[in-house]
């Protein structure tokens, strides 16, 4: 808001803020806590390799909700993106069963 304020934007009106800082909260506040939460009890590797998917997940969604139609890199990071978190998956389980 500062930097808008100094190139000359019109302050917002303080609905807008309000929801502005409730959806951050949601959002990102909430996302910390589950994340440190899912690397206490997960550990930080798989923790990491599940919220790596993150982006991919909001891909699916836009395709769900707003039609998007992803080109062949997407494809091809998604695969590369699901071989490595089952390996990541299967290395932390294994390492527990010796």
């Amino acid at each position: 808001m500062i930097l808008a304020l100094f190139a000359g934007e019109a302050f917002p009106e303080i609905k807008w803020i309000l929801i502005s800082l409730i959806l951050g909260f949601l959002s990102y506040g909430i996302s910390v806590c589950l994340y440190i939460y899912a690397q206490r009890y997960l550990g930080a590797a798989k923790t990491g390799a599940l919220y790596a998917i993150a982006p991919f997940l909001g891909v699916f969604f836009s395709i769900l909700i707003l039609n998007e139609r992803p080109q062949i890199q997407f494809y091809a990071a998604l695969l590369i993106m699901i071989i490595a978190t089952l390996l990541v998956i299967k290395d932390s389980f294994d390492c527990h069963d010796s």
